[in-house]
């Protein structure tokens, strides 16, 4: 395999999954591992193995915006397969050229053409054409291979999700698919279903979702089963300490915390009582930035503050699916959206926290500060290391700049991670924590995709509303690689919200975990995570009912693992096969052309590296041959040179359906067609209309070697048209 060949070196369950990969013609196939096995590597495996056998050649990959990079650096560094970013990050979309077709290898995210609301000037038929355009410009691109990381999110909570229909479009218009996901079920049929059918339509059309099938397009692996080449696990123990810190002497900080407690509760119950329920989502959130620290909520505070006191009400443009999707740092930004006061005090009782949590500010170091910094000694003790590297994660970037003052101000090399960085940001970032720095302090937005199993120490600053959130945090370092015992470390005020709320959880999580077996962890946290938020709202709403409110979860979250008990059931490990497919590599462009050319003019070529100078340019008006073949479409011969030569240095084919989709499959099973000396059906000559379609089209596809012409050549490059071939069904 090519891949045996290239910086990377696969684990026994990689191989699996590529070998079984490697015998679907086409490879439709979600890659299901737990979380921290490896799926990009073995995705990456797939792709560089196929090119090698010439069964594709234009990729393209959905990967959230925290992934891309690790994306890029992975294919390059262990496959030498150079990716193009798209995107905000990257190239942009609207770029003046037709990216998805100028560049083979592309990675790029989902919000890259995500619909456009607003634009200044344009009317909604402007804005409705142009999203269309650029939903029909990604999807009709022609891919070979489409991956789609994280690939639940694409399954939906309903069909009509915008994210749903693309991946639907893409899925469909491509013949090969590799699905990403550690979590394809989350105990929800529907959703399952949806995940399915984006490898086999048949799910989309009511095909019973049965073990033997899910097992048919699923290649998954757990953690308790992944092993080394040696037969040793590949995880370290893991374990979970909580540190509890006391208020003590800190009476204004409780004072802070406690009001703006009482500030939430009236806040959410009116905001429930009228309606307003962004307004309530941002009331909730002061509850969680109270709990991060004294700066967080001070920002946030003195931002509300300004939006009552310096604009019109209007209302808060947020509607939930907005709100659930934002990563916290995005919401934090979005409190002063909403410019209508919610309770008629509000705008003395928001003057009051101001100036109480300026006073704890001014005051110095809050009671959780003090305590990670105690936190970051012991364990410095314990490991016998001055330098012992430690991940700190929190929510929010004012959270995250305090922490980094703090720690700089006591002489440890620090750096940080949040979602405002970008892509190379964030690599220069890890690189210095691997290299120089003792902590790294990042955001959740910042922290995805980041691979640190070179630390062994995480500290949650601050707990996320989430389980699987806390999951994902610790997995950044409880890797693949990881040499050490790995050390979690959660910070919790006493008699707090988190408190009350983290009581009821160990209790009814421990209770489940013990009836349902260790293995299913993942289930029930990924089923509980939904509850989570309401019963941290009946906390905050009555401090006396968190016993009630606990019993209420159990009871919720059992029913919850019944329902979906069925789907996670049908999901089990696959078997390791040992399929391996005889090599069938394809006729290279050049030998297709040569016997291609000898059918066409009769006359025979002998050398195949000599075929480009003999097809004369194509030029408006002139007659093509007519062939039978799959798909009806015109498929074109376009050859790249230098300008200054008459040397034909490159060449490549494009086919086009007539409902305007590139389709590389059909373009190879074109050449197929014309090596076998098909029967020339007679003749046609494409309308003005179509040859400058087609022309436009082809010379879209010739971006990229042309770049690369110019970088070896001062002379200008040109692209033209050298074979066009009608094909009929």
């Amino acid at each position: 395999m090519a891949v045996r060949h290239g910086g990377v070196r696969l684990l026994p369950h990689q191989t699996a999954t590529l070998t079984r990969a490697l015998a679907l013609d086409p490879v439709r196939l979600g890659l299901c591992d737990e979380v921290g096995l490896g799926k990009t590597i073995t995705a990456g495996a797939i792709a560089a193995e196929l090119r090698a056998r010439h069964r594709i050649r234009r990729i393209l990959v959905v990967a959230p915006k925290g992934v891309q990079l690790q994306w890029v650096a992975e294919m390059q560094e262990r496959f030498a397969e150079d990716y193009v970013r798209v995107g905000p990050e990257g190239i942009p979309v609207d770029s003046g050229v037709d990216v998805w077709k100028a560049f083979d290898r592309i990675v790029t995210s989902l919000d890259a053409v995500k619909p456009l609301r607003t634009r200044p000037g344009w009317t909604p038929v402007q804005i409705s054409r142009y999203n269309e355009n650029r939903f029909h410009g990604l999807v009709r691109a022609g891919w070979d291979l489409v991956i789609i990381d994280e690939a639940h999110h694409v399954a939906g909570s309903d069909d009509a999700v915008a994210r749903h229909k693309l991946g639907r479009e893409l899925t469909a218009s491509t013949a090969n698919v590799l699905l990403l996901s550690a979590t394809p079920h989350s105990g929800k049929s529907e959703s399952f279903r949806r995940f399915l059918g984006l490898l086999d339509p048949d799910f989309f059309l009511g095909s019973p979702i049965t073990q033997a099938e899910v097992a048919r397009v699923i290649a998954r692996t757990e953690k308790r089963g992944a092993v080394d080449d040696n037969g040793i696990p590949l995880f370290q123990p893991r374990t979970t300490h909580l540190e509890s810190v006391p208020w003590a002497a800190h009476a204004q900080h409780r004072l802070l915390y406690d009001e703006v407690t009482d500030y939430v509760r009236d806040g959410y119950a009116t905001a429930r009582a009228t309606g307003r329920t962004a307004t309530g989502f941002l009331m909730l959130l002061f509850q969680r930035l109270v709990a991060s620290s004294t700066p967080a909520i001070l920002s946030a505070l003195e931002r509300r503050q300004l939006a009552l006191s310096t604009a019109v009400g209007r209302p808060a443009p947020l509607e939930f699916d907005d709100w659930a999707e934002l990563t916290s740092e995005e919401q934090d930004t979005s409190v002063d959206l909403d410019t209508r006061a919610l309770l008629t005090n509000e705008t003395d009782r928001l003057s009051r926290l101001v100036n109480l949590a300026r006073a704890c500010y001014s005051a110095g170091p809050d009671p959780k500060t003090l305590h990670f910094l105690r936190l970051i000694r012991r364990l410095r003790r314990d490991e016998g290391d001055a330098h012992v590297k430690v991940l700190v994660f929190t929510e929010f970037r004012a959270t995250q700049q305090m922490l980094t003052e703090l720690l700089e101000s006591q002489g440890i090399a620090t750096v940080v991670i949040n979602g405002q960085m970008g892509l190379q940001e964030r690599a220069l970032a890890q690189q210095r924590f691997r290299e120089d720095a003792d902590v790294l302090v990042s955001t959740d937005a910042g922290g995805e995709g980041v691979n640190l199993q070179f630390a062994h120490l995480a500290v949650n600053w601050d707990l996320p509303w989430a389980p699987t959130r806390l999951e994902q945090r610790i997995g950044r370092v409880d890797r693949i690689g990881q040499a050490h015992p790995v050390k979690a470390f959660n910070l919790i005020l006493e008699d707090s919200v988190d408190q009350r709320v983290l009581e009821v959880l160990e209790d009814k999580l421990a209770t489940i975990h013990a009836e349902l077996g260790a293995d299913k962890r993942a289930d029930i946290l990924d089923s509980a995570d939904h509850l989570i938020e309401d019963l941290y709202v009946r906390v905050i709403a009555d401090p006396t009912a968190a016993t009630r409110a606990g019993e209420d979860f159990g009871r919720q979250l059992r029913e919850e693992l019944a329902a979906g008990r069925e789907a996670r059931d049908l999901l089990q490990p696959t078997t390791r096969i040992d399929l391996s497919p005889p090599d069938s590599q394809l006729p290279t462009l050049l030998t297709a052309a040569a016997t291609a050319l000898s059918h066409l003019t009769e006359s025979p070529v002998d050398d195949p590296a000599d075929v480009l100078q003999r097809l004369p340019l194509m030029a408006p008006g002139e007659p093509v041959p007519v062939i039978s073949g799959d798909a009806a479409g015109w498929f074109s011969l376009w050859t790249v040179a230098p300008s200054d030569t008459s040397y034909q240095t490159g060449c490549y084919a494009v086919f086009r359906t007539l409902a305007g989709r590139i389709d590389p499959h059909h373009a190879e099973r074109t050449w197929q067609a014309l090596c076998n000396k098909p029967t020339i059906l007679g003749s046609e000559i494409p309308d003005p209309g179509t040859w400058e379609t087609l022309t436009e089209h082809g010379r879209d596809f010739g971006y990229a070697p042309l770049q690369r012409l110019q970088s070896r050549d001062s002379s200008a490059p040109r692209v033209d048209l050298a074979l066009l071939v009608r094909v009929v069904p």
